[in-house]
């Protein structure tokens, strides 16, 4: 499985990607090429890295990302390659394609010293292939030494090309120049292969990063090139721009039958400076396996138990999910039923205020015939007026007048006391009943009399 995406992630990354891009090359530092007195604990190595030069301002984002595998094909000869694309160059579509090939020619005590070729790139650009020609010729001295948990290997080589740029004086890069690294290896006993930090001066610059075990096949790499550019990180210079740099790395582990049987340990990815620790483990006794075992069952169950709780945890929170999924249910439905009773509403109110505005007109027409005497006529608007509002006591104390002014009081009575109970304060309306009222008191009276 591991296998089928890593084929699949590089030819997919191959037709992406291109420039020789941080944590890309083979070995186990940033840059500098490197060599070990031992075997490397994997088959072969692949994965992506990205140098990040600059982010926003008028140029946008600049980067550089690329694509590797390299492997040691024979004992002591490595190679690796690598396709890298940058946003730095001017075309877009251009394609690195890199080669790099290194051999150990002295394997002594925990010193070992290789020679090889690095950064042999040819560049693809409109469908072609040309070499460039800042390929490097080096050689390079390595000491592996333990610290007790730890490991120190140093690294110190000359080369040409790219490994010499601090160091040339013309065009041709082919002056030679001096390189330097150390990788410090905390715990190499941990689980995942502990934590690498690195330091390295390449030939043209001060590297600085760290590799993050995520298992024991995974590593996270981060770091900084050219330090001593820091200052100009995102300007619009393409030269002498330090870069911000990640990538990942897939390790596939050598199958070593002995090592295997017993849990197949961590094997250091800096080299064999670090497997006699890793030996140790052929020293173990059937005691000590039976501790182990039983360690290894303790921790079992443990897990067990831990993976019981998270299910029922699990279970609790799937119901609580489905509750609250019920809730919203509800509270859309709530919500959906008071946008109808709102929009019912709002129309009912249009339509009054319609309705109100019509009835006013309707008064307003009945005004001008009871002025001019036409009763009927401006009774008929009245009518047409409480029949478009009847809660309006303006109407009722209108057609009150004109049924006065046609000489029917009761009906006019009736209509003034209507308007009076719609609107109590209605103080004209009351004065006209209160007048009526004493005048058929006054009648009454003076009719007695006679």
């Amino acid at each position: 499985m591991k296998m089928r995406f890593l084929i699949i992630f590089f030819v997919l990354g191959v037709g992406l990607l291109q420039g020789q891009v941080t944590f890309t090359k083979p070995g186990s530092m940033m840059h500098i090429p490197t060599s070990s007195v031992w075997e490397t604990p994997y088959i072969f190595r692949a994965g992506f890295g990205s140098d990040l030069f600059a982010v926003g301002g008028n140029d946008g984002m600049k980067s550089a990302k690329g694509v590797f595998f390299d492997s040691q094909i024979s004992s002591g000869f490595n190679f690796g390659l690598s396709a890298v694309q940058d946003d730095l160059s001017p075309d877009s579509a251009t394609v690195d394609f890199a080669l790099n090939l290194s051999k150990n020619i002295v394997d002594y005590g925990d010193i070992s010293i290789a020679v090889g070729i690095w950064d042999f790139v040819f560049q693809q650009t409109d469908g072609r292939m040309q070499l460039k020609d800042n390929y490097s010729f080096f050689a390079v001295i390595s000491s592996e030494k333990e610290l007790g948990r730890m490991g120190l290997n140093t690294y110190m080589g000359v080369g040409s090309g790219g490994l010499a740029k601090a160091f040339a004086t013309n065009d041709s890069m082919r002056t030679a120049g001096i390189f330097a690294g150390f990788l410090l290896r905390t715990n190499p006993e941990a689980p995942r292969g502990g934590l690498e930090v690195m330091g390295e001066f390449d030939g043209s610059g001060i590297n600085a990063g760290v590799r993050i075990p995520i298992t024991t096949d995974y590593k996270l790499n981060l770091g900084i090139s050219q330090l001593q550019w820091l200052p100009n990180f995102g300007k619009a210079n393409t030269s002498d721009l330090p870069a911000i740099s990640a990538g990942l790395s897939l390790e596939i582990p050598r199958l070593d039958e002995n090592i295997q049987r017993r849990g197949r340990p961590q094997m250091p990815s800096v080299g064999k400076g670090m497997l006699p620790a890793a030996a140790n483990w052929e020293k173990t006794d059937p005691e000590s396996e039976t501790k182990i075992q039983a360690k290894i069952d303790s921790v079992l169950r443990l897990a067990d138990i831990e993976i019981q709780k998270l299910n029922d945890s699990l279970r609790v929170t799937v119901a609580e999910v489905y509750n609250l999924q019920n809730t919203v249910s509800n509270l859309r439905q709530q919500k959906s039923v008071l946008e109808d009773s709102l929009q019912s509403v709002k129309l009912q109110h249009h339509v009054m205020e319609q309705n109100i505005n019509l009835a006013l007109k309707h008064l307003s027409r009945s005004l001008r015939f009871f002025y001019a005497g036409d009763y009927a006529q401006a009774l008929d608007d009245v009518d047409m007026a409480i029949q478009l509002n009847p809660n309006l006591a303006l109407a009722y104390a209108r057609r009150g007048s004109i049924y006065y002014k046609m000489g029917d009081l009761e009906r006019a009575t009736i209509n003034w006391n209507l308007a009076l109970r719609i609107d109590p304060e209605y103080e004209d309306v009351r004065n006209i009943l209160k007048i009526i009222n004493e005048n058929r008191i006054r009648t009454a009276s003076y009719q007695r009399d006679k």
